[in-house]
């Protein structure tokens, strides 16, 4: 996508503080071949063998669980304040739904740990060009950095920003299945604001895509939008009237607009 900024007549000044989201922006995902397998073992082993269905059963399940959770997490784009969907409501309603009760009850002391293996397996990440520079620019002008970012299981990024040694690097970090709610929520957003005490018009928002992360900006009254299409996004729903207000291939072109700005 060509980068550009929507309105050019716009006097951009560098924020006072800066939201990140986390998948798209501070890293690029892809899928792994035989991800499902990997959570259907870890099912099996939490519940102990013989208490779960077959594993063919348990993967064709985990592999359709996922994907009506992806259309339904599509559909809340759209309401105004969506609620983030409950990794007890993943497991059970989602993968085990017609599993029979004991096989149900098998696993439902688990559901934290099932969930952490699908956001983990499901995904391998790597970081997006530019965003340790992008990072350090921030930390040396005192912009403090924040992540609000819907998760599955939000434990799953934070353990992979500490692997990177970047943990340190963020103000907060927000994720929506430790909150309970789930962006374009503006309620959502106006958390990570109020998380490093800036008021939500000098702030930027960077997100990857229109439905849920610029839209969830213009809802709280973000200053500015920026949008990072990601290169392996999944398809997002339309939406009519929403546009960003800057548009950059990555964190490295993103940086250089800030440094721009700065001179």
């Amino acid at each position: 996508m060509t980068s550009r900024i929507s309105r050019p007549d716009r006097v951009l000044e560098l924020p006072k503080a800066l939201i990140l989201d986390f998948g798209g922006v501070i890293v690029a995902s892809s899928k792994p071949a035989g991800w499902q397998d990997v959570v259907a073992d870890r099912i099996t082993a939490l519940a102990g063998a013989g208490r779960v269905p077959s594993r063919d059963r348990v993967i064709a399940d985990v592999v359709a669980g996922a994907q009506a959770a992806g259309q339904w997490r599509n559909a809340m784009s759209r309401p105004l304040r969506p609620v983030e969907l409950a990794q007890e409501a993943f497991v059970m309603d989602f993968i085990a739904a017609d599993w029979s009760d004991s096989q149900r009850a098998a696993i439902a002391s688990h559901t934290a740990a099932i969930s952490y293996c699908v956001a983990s397996a499901k995904e391998h990440r790597e970081l997006r060009p530019g965003i340790r520079e992008l990072l350090g620019f921030c930390h040396l002008r005192e912009i403090p950095v924040v992540i609000v970012s819907n998760a599955l299981s939000g434990q799953v990024h934070r353990d992979f920003l500490a692997a990177q040694q970047l943990s340190d690097a963020f103000a907060a970090e927000l994720y929506s299945d430790e909150v309970g709610i789930r962006k374009p929520n503006p309620d959502f957003m106006l958390m990570g604001c109020k998380a490093v005490v800036r008021a939500p018009a000098d702030c930027w928002y960077v997100g990857d895509h229109l439905d849920r992360d610029v839209l969830c900006g213009i809802r709280a009254g973000i200053g500015c939008n920026v949008l990072l299409p990601s290169p392996h996004a999944a398809g997002h729903p339309q939406v009519f009237g929403v546009s960003a207000d800057i548009v950059r291939e990555d964190p490295a072109a993103l940086l250089e607009t800030m440094k721009g700005i700065e001179t």
